[in-house]
């Protein structure tokens, strides 16, 4: 149930947020809400006790929104009041900021593996299934917890199947080391590269990391994590060569025997040569 209504903004309790409060971000909105007016309401949820009464409401979605009110000093705001939990409040405080598309591909999985330590919170832990080497699903039963997941992020969060696997496989396996010294670097939102980092080992993700403390360039970093490319064993190379050098000696006529014996310097002794390399081809 959800009712709408406006309320003083001194009522509102801000609470722990998963995402801090952009100043610049919100200085911004706050001139468009000063120009056009709040155009969707935030939303809060009733907390009568918060604060022994002093803010009744709780924001669960529209932290910028709710700063720009305040930098403009308006004394109320328009809201919708949800009747849920603290858990749902902040599934839908992070549906919000995911779906409204406002955070870099860095931090997208951040808010989906929090999303989804919410959702085991409420609905259980999830495992893997009888059938967990299927590839693309952690729990391929139809009613298994992993599929609801995937289901109710993509429903939910506007994503397709596609871009869940990518988000979820970078939020589980890219090492927080890593994440850290990728902020504000173009890689935040070059999602192939963060694809290509979270592939690596755990020792490797590390090693990457502590590369780009010391101010080493991404591109160059990753160059040095190639393997090598194996050395060729001379023995057998030099095989291969006889074995043209055989093949093409008994296609050749002997006029094409003789004038390729005058170019390497043998006149005398040519038959001898010619005996030799026909024992090798046998």
């Amino acid at each position: 149930m959800a009712i709408f209504k406006t309320i003083p903004v001194s009522s509102i309790r801000i609470g722990e947020r998963a995402r801090p409060i952009d100043e610049g971000h919100a200085l911004a909105i706050a001139a468009s809400m000063a120009e056009r007016g709040l155009i969707n309401p935030i939303t809060v949820r009733h907390t009568p006790a918060a604060n022994k009464g002093e803010t009744p409401y709780t924001l669960v979605a529209g932290g910028h929104r709710l700063r720009g009110a305040e930098l403009n000093q308006w004394d109320e705001i328009d809201v919708i009041v949800v009747s849920v939990d603290a858990v749902e409040a902040q599934l839908i405080e992070l549906s919000e900021n995911i779906y409204r598309n406002e955070l870099t591909m860095l931090e997208r999985p951040l808010f989906l593996m929090r999303y989804r330590e919410l959702y085991e919170e409420k609905f259980g832990k999830i495992t893997k299934g009888r059938y967990s080497g299927q590839k693309g699903t952690e729990c391929p039963f139809i009613f298994a917890p992993g599929r609801e997941l995937s289901k109710q992020v993509q429903e939910r969060l506007g994503f397709g199947e596609t871009t869940y696997k990518k988000v979820t496989r970078i939020g589980q396996n890219l090492r927080p080391e890593l994440r850290a010294v990728l902020r504000g670097t173009p890689a935040e939102n070059d999602q192939s590269k963060l694809l290509k980092l979270a592939k690596m080992e755990q020792d490797m993700q590390l090693r990457v990391a502590a590369a780009l403390r010391e101010g080493g360039d991404l591109a160059t970093v990753l160059s040095w994590t190639k393997p090598p490319k194996p050395a060729a064993d001379s023995q057998f190379v030099q095989a291969q060569i006889l074995k043209k050098l055989v093949d093409g000696w008994e296609a050749a006529t002997e006029e094409t025997r003789e004038e390729f014996l005058a170019t390497i310097g043998i006149s005398d002794g040519g038959d001898a040569l010619m005996r030799t390399i026909r024992e090798a081809a046998e």
